[in-house]
């Protein structure tokens, strides 16, 4: 699901992280990096439920498994402002009730 071109496009956002780059090059990131984690995800849903049937594999673009890619530079003394990792999180089904 993710190509040596995914590690390629994280290497370049961490060399040209700003705002200007990523709006230039947010077709590349949706092709190379959000559609190849949702596709993961979304395959992991029904293993997943089979082991570990209380979690959520859910492959939206928002609210989903997949997390954002811009950071909270609010507290950071880093200001870069996206991330340059894919992350992905299988939340408990109690999880948002508990936050």
């Amino acid at each position: 699901m993710f190509s040596k071109a995914t590690l390629g496009f994280l290497d370049e956002l961490a060399a040209n992280n700003e705002r200007a780059w990523f709006e230039e090059n947010k077709p590349r990131y949706e092709a190379l990096v959000r559609e190849p984690a949702l596709e993961l995800i979304a395959a992991m849903a029904s293993s997943l439920a089979k082991f570990a049937p209380h979690f959520r594999a859910e492959p939206k673009k928002m609210g989903g498994s997949l997390m954002r890619v811009f950071r909270d530079t609010r507290f950071a003394r880093d200001k870069t402002p996206y991330k340059i990792n894919i992350g992905i999180q299988f939340r408990h089904e109690l999880g948002k009730q508990l936050l």
